[in-house]
């Protein structure tokens, strides 16, 4: 987390430009906690805001999951859409907004505040609602989907 703010911090020095290919790098990577994150969402995508008001199509995911639910309900899902979830979830320092195109993510399992377990390429499934989503509109193409504004 450190590291991201430092980041974030040279970035502001180049100007807003700089600031913004700075966050899009971040989501291409490590992806940016929620609650940092100026979300919005509707049935078309979940969409990041950068500095200069310019949006991209991102995806949603719980990164931070506790080990009763992990064991209950199995791996979370990524969310593409304003589905019920991702819409309740915007602002949850649990959840990363990202774009990673072949669905493979970091997720760490906590006991309590304690993280027992982590993965660092999870493959995690599109959740039920996001998946036709995709299905019906965009052919199942994740590459077509983040694309379309």
């Amino acid at each position: 987390m450190q590291e991201f703010f430092e980041k974030t911090i040279v970035a502001c020095a180049g100007g807003d430009s700089s600031l913004d290919s700075e966050l899009f790098e971040q989501l291409q990577n490590e992806g940016i906690l929620a609650n940092f994150a100026d979300l919005t969402a509707n049935e078309r995508g979940i969409y990041f805001r950068f500095s200069n008001n310019k949006i991209c199509k991102i995806m949603l995911y719980q990164a931070k999951i506790q080990e009763t639910t992990f064991r209950s309900k199995g791996d979370p899902s990524v969310h593409l859409c304003g589905c019920e979830e991702a819409l309740k979830n915007l602002k949850n320092p649990d959840f990363i907004a990202t774009i990673s195109l072949d669905l493979r993510f970091f997720l760490g399992i906590y006991s309590h505040k304690v993280q027992t377990k982590f993965f660092n390429d999870k493959p995690l499934r599109l959740c039920p609602y996001c998946a036709k989503v995709l299905a019906k509109s965009f052919k199942n193409d994740l590459r077509t989907f983040l694309l379309s504004g």
